[in-house]
């Protein structure tokens, strides 16, 4: 079986993608699959995915043109076998506001969305956009002056407004339905954005979360109901925010970050999975569709 592993892209996460791929790639061949690098760019992903031979795409592609579910559907009209959630999950959990309305629908709890700056009821209010990655382009916003301009900082885009539910972060993986354990993320600045993210000693991780055990065992079971609820597939994280014992559902990543240091790997050596048990148990998931 000859894998791809897709990374690259044209997102604003291009740069996480390729470390994600590389340290993907590296297991693959630590593993012995016959594994190569299919670095993706803007002007050439439809010809390299269209002329390039393999039996497997491991999908290392974060944010719009990776995650969103546009890759997914051309990996289908080429019948190209490829791993984690197919098109239309994809597309549906990438865009935030959708996957709380359906969430909510089916009893899960998340924060108010508010349609309008006129409907905010209570500041702080967080403004970010509906369709990038986890914590791109993330404001937390104080009065309606610092919403306006956070909005026209990311103009043109589809824009979430909610309410900011200040607690404990929590993070939570789930690999072919089984939730694997729940992180508590502590960034050192109050918040987890996109610098808190990937600059390393920004963020300390606690590995269990202590947190009460029904919490714990509650964020397992939500999370394999998110899983459920989307129809996703493979390795994905949902995260969460901890208020007075509630737990609000903020976003789920399709396609989490699988460096050494990312947080779906942490998480996973909680179920005693090193970081190449975890990928070979996504590839096997999708491998045994080959043999059908």
């Amino acid at each position: 079986m000859k894998i791809a592993v897709l990374m690259g892209g044209i997102s604003s996460e291009r740069e996480i993608s390729l470390k994600t791929g590389k340290a993907i790639l590296n297991s693959l061949l630590r593993i012995g699959y016959d594994a190569f690098e299919l670095r993706l760019n803007e002007g050439d992903m439809l010809e390299k995915l269209q002329t390039t031979d393999f039996d497997l795409a491991f999908i290392a592609l974060h944010g719009e043109f990776g995650e969103d579910g546009r890759v997914q559907a051309v990996l289908d009209i080429l019948k190209k076998p490829y791993t984690g959630s197919e098109y239309l999950p994809s597309a549906i959990a990438m865009d935030k506001d959708i996957t709380k309305k359906i969430l909510e629908a089916e009893g899960i709890l998340v924060p108010k969305t508010y349609e309008r700056i006129e409907e905010i009821e209570e500041y702080p209010v967080i403004v970010k956009p509906a369709l990038e990655g986890s914590s791109v382009g993330l404001y937390v916003c104080e009065n309606e002056n610092e919403v306006k301009k956070a909005l026209k900082e990311i103009e043109n885009k589809k824009i979430l407004i909610e309410e900011y539910i200040k607690g404990e972060e929590l993070t939570v993986g789930v690999l072919n339905r089984k939730a694997l354990g729940v992180v508590k993320i502590i960034p050192k600045s109050g918040i987890y954005d996109y610098e808190s993210k990937y600059t390393k000693g920004k963020t300390e991780f606690e590995v269990p979360a202590k947190i009460k055990n029904e919490i714990y065992k509650k964020a397992l079971l939500v999370s394999e109901n998110v899983y459920k609820i989307l129809n996703l597939s493979g390795a994905i994280r949902a995260d969460y925010m901890l208020k007075n014992n509630e737990l609000y559902f903020l976003e789920v990543n399709t396609i989490p970050g699988m460096t050494e240091t990312s947080l779906l790997p942490k998480i996973a050596f909680l179920k005693g999975y090193t970081f190449d048990d975890l990928v070979e148990k996504i590839v096997e998931k999708f491998a045994k569709k080959l043999k059908k």
